[in-house]
């Protein structure tokens, strides 16, 4: 694959049903890359957590986007949708998992960028 960037973009209801299948498309990304398996699961966990910002139970109406950007050195999985009301303590412990099972992460109004780093040239 080399320097070649592979994107793969879901978007799905914000509701926590739907959840499986971004950690579906997640996992099947994860194939193409080096990571083990505990590896994979902490990153699924993490996409599960920084869902569940955006997740209204009973809301039809919103979507939430996920983009999976697969490079030589890192996977990246971006987050997007309108955050949910009145999340404040789930948020603190979620982004305390997310901390602690990506290599970096970004959060934004709207947005959380997450990153796992790959061995050098691995993809």
């Amino acid at each position: 694959m080399g320097t070649e960037i592979d994107d793969v973009a879901l978007t799905i209801p914000a509701s926590a049903g739907y959840l499986v299948l971004a950690r579906l498309a997640l996992s099947a990304v994860c194939r193409l890359t080096p990571l083990e398996p505990e590896e994979v699961a902490d990153l699924k966990l993490a996409v599960t957590e920084s869902s569940n910002e955006f997740i209204e139970e009973g809301e039809t109406r919103r979507r939430l986007d996920y983009l999976v950007s697969l490079e030589a050195d890192r996977l990246t999985v971006e987050v997007s949708g309108t955050p949910a009301a009145g999340q404040a303590p789930e948020q603190e412990l979620g982004r305390a998992i997310i901390e602690a099972t990506v290599d970096a992460f970004e959060f934004e109004p709207g947005r959380t960028i997450l990153t796992k780093r790959l061995a050098a040239g691995a993809v």
